[in-house]
C-alpha cells in the first residue's frame, strides 16, 4: 500500500499550486462570488495548462490520465474557491466523462478535442421539478422520434452552468418501461443555443459564479445522431456519470474543508485575547484538531474511491460514501472556522462566511445525504428504504 504519488501527479500539483497562486487569488475568488459572473477567462486559462485534457485518454487528445488526476485537481481549485473548482468539474464530469463513458465514436471525436481546448462548456440537465433525488419518479420531460431527429419538451431545474454552456447532457423518457423506473429513459448531446431552448437563472446562497438554472424545452428538434449510447438505456449508462460526480463534489468538499482550515489556523496564530493568542486555549485547539483529522479522513476515503474507480472496479457504495463523509466534514469545517473568527467570520469581507456558504450546498446535492446513507445500507444488504 503505498501513499506517494507518482512524479508526473508531484508536477501536476506543482504546476497547480502556481497557477492558483497567480490566478485565482483571493481577491479574484471574492470578486467572482460578489459579481455572480462565470470566470469564462479562467477556463480557458485552465484548457492551455492542459487540466481539461488530463482525466482523459490520447485517442482522442487527451493526456492519458484518470480519476485520481481529476479529483486532485477539483480538490486544489476548491480550496482557492469551490465555484473554481465546480467550474472545472462541470465539462470534466458532465460533459467529457459522460461523453467517454457512453457517447459514440463520432461524438468523441468531435466533442472532446473541443472540451480539451476550452473551445465548449457542457452541463447536465437532468433534474426536474419536484424531484430533486427522486430523479426517475419525477422525469417528465419527452423526447419523441419524428423521422430522423426528435421533439423534445419539459422542463429540467437546478441546472448549474446551463447559462453558459454549448451543449446540454439532457436525459429524457423516450419509451415506457412498465417493469422498471430506470427503463425508457435516453441521452442526449443538446446545443444549448436550439430554438425552443429558454432559462431562467435562479439566485443561490453559496458557489454564486456557477449560476444555477431553469430550463424550458418547447418543441426543440435535435437531430437523431445526439442520441448518446443505446436509446431507453439512457438511467444505466448515466450512472458512470454520477459516480464520477460524487467523488468529484467529495473532492470539492474536502478542498474547501481544508481552505477553512487553514485561514482558521494563521487567525487563532495571530488573534490575540486575553494577553495571547487564542490558538494557546485548549478549547480553539480542540476545534483544529479536530478539522485536521476529520479532513485527512474524508481526504482517504475520496482517494479511495477515486482509485477504485480508476481501476474499473465496482465503487458505487464507496462514492456514496466519500460524497456523504466529505460534505459533512467540509461543511463542519466551514462551521468551526466561523466561530474561531466569531464577529470576522461573520463579515462579507472575509471568506470563511463564503466557505460556510459554498459547503452548505454539498450536504443535499446532487443527492441528499439522507439518500447517499439509504443507498449505502442497500449495499450492505439491508431492504431498500425508500
Amino acid at each position: 500500500m503505498d501513499f506517494e504519488f507518482n512524479e508526473d501527479r508531484k508536477m501536476m500539483i506543482a504546476t497547480l499550486e502556481k497557477f492558483i497562486q497567480k490566478e485565482c487569488s483571493p481577491e479574484f475568488a471574492r470578486a467572482i462570488d460578489e459579481s455572480e459572473e462565470f470566470p469564462h477567462e479562467l477556463y480557458h486559462k485552465m484548457a492551455d495548462l492542459g487540466f481539461m485534457a488530463l482525466p482523459f485518454s490520447d485517442k482522442y487528445g487527451g493526456m492519458n490520465g484518470n480519476i485520481i488526476d481529476e479529483v486532485l485537481i477539483i480538490e486544489y481549485l476548491s480550496k482557492a474557491s469551490a465555484a473554481i473548482g465546480l467550474t472545472y468539474f462541470l465539462s470534466t464530469c458532465f460533459g467529457g466523462k459522460s461523453i467517454e463513458y457512453f457517447g459514440t465514436d463520432e461524438q468523441k471525436q468531435f466533442f472532446l478535442p473541443k472540451l480539451f481546448s476550452g473551445e465548449m462548456l457542457f452541463a447536465l440537465a437532468l433534474t426536474e421539478p419536484g424531484g430533486g433525488t427522486d430523479i426517475l419518479g419525477s422525469m417528465k420531460t419527452t423526447a419523441v422520434k419524428d423521422g430522423d431527429r426528435y421533439v423534445i419538451n419539459g422542463q429540467k431545474t437546478f441546472i448549474t452552468g446551463a447559462h453558459v454552456a454549448d451543449y446540454l447532457v439532457t436525459v429524457v423518457k423516450t419509451g415506457k418501461d412498465t417493469e422498471k423506473k430506470s427503463g425508457g429513459l435516453s441521452t442526449f448531446l443538446v446545443d444549448a443555443k436550439s430554438p425552443g431552448i429558454s432559462m431562467r437563472r435562479l439566485h443561490k446562497l453559496g458557489i454564486r459564479a456557477t449560476g444555477t438554472n431553469e430550463i424550458f424545452f418547447t418543441d426543440v428538434v435535435v437531430p437523431a445522431d445526439s442520441l448518446m449510447g443505446v436509446e431507453h438505456r439512457g438511467w444505466s449508462q448515466v450512472v458512470n456519470t454520477l459516480n464520477n460526480e460524487r467523488v468529484g463534489l467529495a473532492a470539492l468538499s474536502v478542498g474547501v474543508g481544508q481552505a477553512a482550515l487553514e485561514i482558521a489556523l494563521e487567525y487563532a496564530k495571530v488573534r490575540v485575547a486575553f494577553s495571547r493568542p487564542i490558538g494557546a486555549f485548549q478549547s480553539i485547539q480542540n476545534y483544529l484538531a479536530e478539522m485536521a483529522t476529520d479532513i485527512e479522513m474524508a481526504r482517504l476515503l475520496t482517494y479511495k474511491a477515486a482509485w477504485l474507480q480508476s481501476k474499473g472496479i465496482r465503487s458505487a457504495k464507496e462514492s456514496a460514501m466519500a460524497k456523504l463523509a466529505a460534505s459533512e466534514i467540509g461543511f463542519q469545517a466551514a462551521v468551526k472556522g466561523m466561530r474561531i473568527m466569531a464577529g470576522y467570520g461573520y463579515m462579507m469581507e472575509y471568506d470563511m462566511q463564503r466557505f460556510f456558504r459554498d459547503a452548505e450546498l454539498f450536504l443535499h446535492a446532487p443527492i441528499t445525504n439522507e439518500m447517499a446513507k439509504s443507498f449505502i445500507a442497500m449495499e450492505m444488504g439491508l431492504p431498500r428504504g425508500y
